[in-house]
């Protein structure tokens, strides 16, 4: 499956992209904001976006990928424990919202929960 991150902090992103790479997914792109032209040329079955990078328009910026890639899958992280921002985050298009805090089985499972079991998928996170 390929994948594009949307993540701004430089710690972050290559602990992510080697996940996804262990788990089966191709990361054909890195992005720090969004573009949908970029977007929409990668043709990602899964976005990745850091939400708290946009402060008060991580709404906004779900539903700008939203309108972008209509089938992808989007998974939110946040540093928010907000239930009501959560439950914003599904409603702008999100699929799934994750902690930044959360370890790497938890991401794991949570992208199981949204994937499906792919052949790739289910092999890497057997064990989860």
């Amino acid at each position: 499956m390929r994948t594009y991150l949307i993540e701004p902090q430089l710690l972050f992103a290559p602990f992510l992209k080697r996940l996804l790479s262990a788990a089966g997914l191709q990361v054909v792109a890195t992005g720090e904001e969004i573009d949908g032209k970029d977007l929409s040329l990668h043709d990602p079955d899964v976005v990745f976006v850091d939400v708290d990078f946009f402060d008060r328009g991580a709404l906004n910026a779900l539903c700008r990928i939203r309108q972008s890639l209509r089938t992808a899958a989007v998974i939110a992280f946040s540093d928010t424990d907000d239930s009501n921002f959560e439950a914003s985050c599904f409603i702008s298009g999100a699929n799934a919202v994750v902690s930044k805090g959360a370890s790497a089985e938890q991401l794991l499972r949570t992208l199981r929960s949204v994937l499906g079991t792919s052949a790739a998928l289910t092999q890497a996170t057997a064990g989860v």
